[in-house]
């Protein structure tokens, strides 16, 4: 009974602390309404454009921790992974469904990220280098997250087959069904909010990151 109420304080945690809109504090900060700019979006690419790099990192690693604070706590805790995963998902909700912003905040990327980050630095590590190769090559974020995304699928794919064989954890998990199931929602979640802008990249009418 303990556990439980523990993890309902932290599902409650979880959800404020992902609910904390980046974005919009540092363009407050700036004087720039960021949902009326550019994308009108609160995440890192947004503000990267129209208030500058050093904002759009800030925003980035803050966002990163706002999933991995509440994640990371869960284990501590020693949750079963299925708590631990529904945290993570928890703060992922409040950043994209802010209570703060009247419900509409970001994509959830950075914070997925952060998520990730403290189950398996070795698969976040991954995934960003993969967002970075293509960012850098592309100068598309949106598609920088996507491909991200789709290399932690096959990569927690392959940890599930045994085809990687070193542990990548950092939680007890007696099953790796949950894993692989969390990342696939992740990913084709991920996709779905960049429709649009697959859509714009198809038509040569995406904003390029720099």
């Amino acid at each position: 009974m303990e556990q439980y109420y523990q993890f309902i304080s932290t599902l409650l945690l979880a959800y404020l602390i992902g609910s904390i809109p980046t974005g919009y504090i540092i363009g407050k900060i700036r004087r720039v309404d960021i949902t009326k700019v550019g994308s009108g979006n609160i995440g890192m690419a947004n503000v990267f454009r129209t208030l500058g790099p050093q904002y759009g990192i800030i925003v980035l690693i803050i966002d990163t921790l706002k999933g991995f604070i509440p994640t990371f706590i869960s284990i501590k805790l020693q949750f079963p992974i299925l708590f631990v995963l529904l945290t993570g998902i928890t703060a992922i909700l409040g950043h994209i469904f802010t209570v703060f912003l009247n419900f509409k905040g970001g994509k959830g990327v950075a914070t997925s990220l952060g998520v990730i980050l403290a189950i398996s630095p070795i698969i976040a590590i991954s995934s960003l280098f993969v967002w970075l190769i293509t960012v850098i090559t592309t100068r598309y974020s949106s598609l920088g997250s996507i491909f991200a995304s789709i290399s932690a699928l096959l990569i927690v794919i392959l940890y599930q087959t045994n085809l990687i064989n070193i542990n990548l954890l950092n939680v007890e998990i007696p099953d790796k069904t949950y894993l692989t199931i969390f990342t696939s929602v992740l990913c084709l979640f991920i996709i779905y909010k960049h429709r649009d802008n697959i859509k714009r990249i198809v038509e040569g009418k995406e904003n390029k990151l720099f």
